[in-house]
């Protein structure tokens, strides 16, 4: 009987238990992945067989250890349980929070295709830790907030004599805040920026150091963050805003831009062509603008992106806040800068001749893998060019898979 071939198409490939028996029966073996986990045993017995491995990541990973995939947003804390000794792959974010020491003793090796956060006191308890992407280490002896963390009454009473860290910036909007209680308290922040209301710029600059970048809300306009402009944020919020953030102007916003009298955006205006006009007519002041695309992708782990999709979509698509991003092959660079954007994404993966184009379009992006081994659906296009699918293959398409 004639021998198939396998081809195996993962996110993640475990090939620590594969056996002679396995390998024999193949006439040949394919394996994309962005990580193949194997053991000396394993790797040296492959090696005698018609095995092909494409990954961006080998690893030796004892026979015995979990091994553990995280797609999106992951946390490893004091209260994380691990049964046994395991391997962590995290495509997306990687939280690493204090008091984690013993948990981290459990893992092996993590590997983030995206981006890792951990305190700076904890650098040496770290496991092996390869990051494909972005490291945000803080200071150990600070209390951690959200990355954007805006001061209100009860932050003021609850706070202590310390020092508090804030990845991106501090937001102090409300004029009647009683900031003196901070100050006299022996609080400050470790931070980039501040955005503070003008009322009480002179009292809060105690709080800050000297490089830190300090913007001021004016008196009379109201502190929205990242906002999609419309009716009802007119109604809430008046006439005169100050956007903490992007702010989207969009087919639902034209009404809402005739009710606005002055704008000041701390951050990217994106706006769709048709009303570039009527908003660059106001009183308006921002860091830059630009045209956008009418379809939003958000809040997703995985999304592939396929040219049928660029095609119908004829005012675009923005991608925002999304896990994994697969683009197809067939997806030119062209396609690609006029109507995709991506903003604040663990990995967007495409192929080398995409990349230029998705740097163009992208914003606050982890990571860029132009392997162009991660999009399933382009992965079997590219095998069907090289004539691998027929009734004679095996094919395997799967995030995780066990050979």
């Amino acid at each position: 009987m004639e021998k198939k071939k396998l081809i195996i198409n993962s996110a993640v490939c475990d090939a620590r238990y594969v056996s002679e028996s396995t390998l024999e029966s193949y006439e040949s073996i394919v394996i994309n992945a962005a990580s193949i986990l194997v053991t000396r045993e394993t790797k040296e017995l492959m090696s005698r067989y018609n095995v092909s491995m494409n990954a961006a990541d080998v690893a030796e990973v004892p026979a015995d250890a979990e091994i553990m995939v995280e797609n999106g947003k992951y946390e490893i804390t004091g209260s994380t349980v691990i049964s046994r000794p395991a391997v962590l792959i995290v495509n997306g974010k990687l939280d690493i929070g204090k008091g984690s020491q013993e948990v981290l003793k459990n893992f092996i090796s993590i590997t983030v295709n995206g981006s890792v956060s951990f305190p700076s006191d904890m650098k040496e308890q770290l496991p092996g830790l390869k990051v494909n992407g972005s490291t945000d280490c803080y200071p150990g002896d600070a209390i951690r907030l959200k990355s954007d963390f805006v001061v209100d009454r009860t932050f003021i009473i609850r706070a202590k004599e310390a020092k508090y860290y804030v990845k991106n910036k501090v937001v102090i909007a409300d004029g009647n805040l009683d900031i003196s209680r901070l100050v006299e308290k022996g609080a400050a922040f470790i931070t980039k920026q501040a955005i503070i209301a003008e009322d009480l710029l002179e009292g809060a600059l105690t709080l800050f150091g000297e490089e830190v970048d300090i913007k001021t809300i004016p008196k009379e306009f109201s502190y929205v963050s990242d906002a999609v402009l419309n009716d009802a944020l007119v109604q809430k919020n008046g006439n005169k805003l100050f956007v903490d953030g992007d702010l989207t102007v969009n087919n639902e916003s034209e009404s809402a831009l005739d009710k606005l009298t002055s704008i000041k955006v701390n951050g990217t205006v994106l706006i769709i062509k048709k009303l570039m006009d009527k908003f660059q007519s106001l009183d308006a002041e921002y860091n830059e603008i630009k045209t956008i695309n009418g379809k939003f992708l958000s809040d997703k782990v995985n999304v592939e992106i396929d040219k049928r999709m660029v095609t119908k979509q004829e005012d675009g698509i923005t991608v925002t806040d999304c896990g994994m991003v697969h683009l197809n092959e067939d997806i030119t660079p062209e396609d690609i800068e006029k109507k995709l954007e991506f903003t604040d994404c663990g990995c967007i993966f495409c192929y080398p001749d995409q990349r230029s184009a998705v740097e163009l379009v992208s914003k606050d992006v982890g990571r860029i893998d132009d392997s162009g081994k991660m999009g399933l659906s382009g992965i079997k296009e590219m095998a069907e060019g090289l004539h691998l699918f027929d009734k004679d293959t095996k094919v395997v398409n799967t995030i995780k898979y066990k050979i």
